[in-house]
């Protein structure tokens, strides 16, 4: 029996839904897909559908309705998270790629390997695993933007209702990064959140399948645009050491973590490769502000397997994309062959897997963001960030 026979029944039987457990949506192994599909509970429900037209043609959605928050996530990108929507606060940007484009209508390739930027409109979209990063060539082989995880349709998709108080929605997803002779990647992804909850959590798994070892990198490229990002917008965290990764950058280090306003017709990207360190139990802290610090988000992740952070400021008009990236990453966005000469480039072996776990919390009211950035001020309390003033050498 499905998963859509088990909910039909519960539904007429009376059953209470929430004790249904787990429901398959989406399996290449089992070869299920159960299109479009919803499953409601008292304040909370979970649908998939499929989108239609244009580029977007065939894309599978996934809404995750926790009752305070509505969390769209995309299975047919290697579930990467399109948006993040409460009453008050939305994560994400407005990107002037309008539609969420099929795998099948990039070209990784194109314009020197930048073909990333075709689809480039989620909130979270990943970079890797074989690879991530800046196009450019490896050893003779040409390594596209941000690896290839981010177009690749999770094979195995699955919801489970956890029926214990407070009851937690935890939508599961396995995407596959394989190629003969190459790279034997698979992704375990959870996405949770508890029915009302303001706050959202990502824990991914990666295991190397092959037998021997293999280089990877993993770049969590959240974005944030209106509600948040404007002119006066800060960035606080535990930073410990920050370096301009362009020349622009530098120009302006000194204002790292505060937003300046949209250009008017066009301004260059900066961006900073940040060292943070880690609270008591390993995590690191960030919170991104508007400029009346009524509205923010708040995150922290382990910083054991995540050691570097890059800060993407693209203060670029509006029309052209008004964005920040906050990414946690095992790199820098260099391209891999820098990230190898420069020692940061890690390795996994045969049967091995990494462990990532970051947590997402949305706050809306002065007193709560002011509470968010004393926790952050009491972490940083005593020390002094280090500043490295000029790019490194690639």
């Amino acid at each position: 029996m499905n998963c859509l026979s088990v909910f039909l029944v519960l539904v007429l039987t009376g059953a209470n839904v929430v004790q249904a457990n787990t429901h398959i949506l989406i399996s290449s192994e089992q070869n299920i897909n159960v299109g479009d599909w919803s499953l409601r509970g008292e304040g909370w429900s979970v649908k998939k559908y499929t989108l239609h037209g244009g580029l977007q043609e065939g894309v599978e959605l996934i809404e995750v309705d926790n009752g305070r928050m509505v969390i769209t996530v995309i299975p047919t990108r290697g579930m990467n998270v399109m948006s993040v929507r409460s009453q008050n606060i939305s994560l994400g940007w407005d990107s002037p790629v309008k539609e969420i484009v099929h795998p099948r209508n990039v070209n990784l390739n194109i314009n020197n390997g930048l073909g990333w930027l075709d689809a480039f409109n989620e909130w979270m979209v990943r970079g890797g695993i074989e690879y991530s990063g800046h196009p450019g060539e490896d050893n003779g082989r040409l390594l596209t933007l941000h690896g290839r995880i981010a177009h690749i349709p999770a094979s195995e998709v699955s919801v489970t209702i956890d029926g214990d108080s407070p009851q937690r929605i935890t939508l599961t997803g396995v995407v596959q990064e394989r190629w003969f002779k190459g790279a034997q990647f698979v992704m375990e992804t959870k996405l949770s959140t508890d029915i009302g909850s303001m706050t959202l959590r990502i824990d991914d798994k990666i295991t190397n399948m092959a037998s021997n070892e293999k280089e990877f990198q993993i770049l969590y490229h959240a974005n944030f645009g209106k509600q948040l990002l404007e002119k006066g917008a800060r960035l606080h965290g535990t930073v410990a050491e920050i370096q301009p990764f362009n020349d622009h950058a530098a120009m302006t280090l000194t204002s790292w973590n505060v937003y300046a306003a949209p250009a008017e017709e066009w301004a260059d990207e900066k961006v900073y490769q940040i060292k943070p360190f880690a609270d008591s139990e390993g995590r690191a802290h960030f919170l991104l502000r508007n400029a009346a610090g009524d509205r923010a988000v708040s995150f922290n992740y382990n910083l054991d397997n995540l050691p570097y952070f890059s800060q993407w400021k693209n203060e670029d008009s509006v029309e052209n994309g008004y964005v920040t990236g906050l990414e946690p990453g095992n790199t820098f966005p260099a391209n891999r062959s820098h990230e190898r000469k420069m020692g940061r480039n890690p390795k996994l072996k045969g049967g091995e897997s990494v462990e990532y776990h970051l947590q997402y919390s949305l706050h809306d009211s002065k007193d709560e963001v002011s509470s968010a950035i004393g926790k952050i001020d009491q972490l940083n309390a005593g020390k002094k960030i280090k500043f490295v003033e000029q790019p490194e050498q690639k």
